[in-house]
């Protein structure tokens, strides 16, 4: 028979309740989720020139935004630029995306 190993009993448990096993899932979700970055003054006209680009000519872009920490693509054309609310709408192939200003990574032209 094996000898058993006596470590940190703390984390070495016999039983696993399911609250213990959802708690521990959340808390390594949280462990991943990635901080906003912050842009320069440059970047945020580069975005600024890109969407108003891509509203008035309905070009293509690909948008990358920060949201609940993480980063999302999406690619379409951006239908609505909300400057009051600061939010910006995108319509791509099958739905219509708000996306907020603030949250904004990159737009580039596909």
């Amino acid at each position: 028979m094996e000898k058993i190993q006596r470590g940190n009993k703390l984390w070495e448990m016999k039983f696993v309740l399911p609250e213990h096993t959802a708690a521990l899932k959340q808390w390594r979700a949280e462990q991943e989720k990635i901080s906003k970055p912050s842009l320069d003054e440059q970047e945020l006209m580069e975005i600024g020139h890109m969407v108003m680009d891509s509203l008035k000519h309905e070009l293509d872009v690909k948008v990358v935004h920060w949201e609940d920490g993480d980063f999302c693509e999406v690619v379409g054309v951006v239908e609505r630029v909300d400057q009051l609310q600061k939010y910006i709408k995108v319509r791509t192939e099958d739905d219509i995306i708000k996306i907020k200003v603030d949250g904004l990574m990159s737009v580039e032209r596909v």
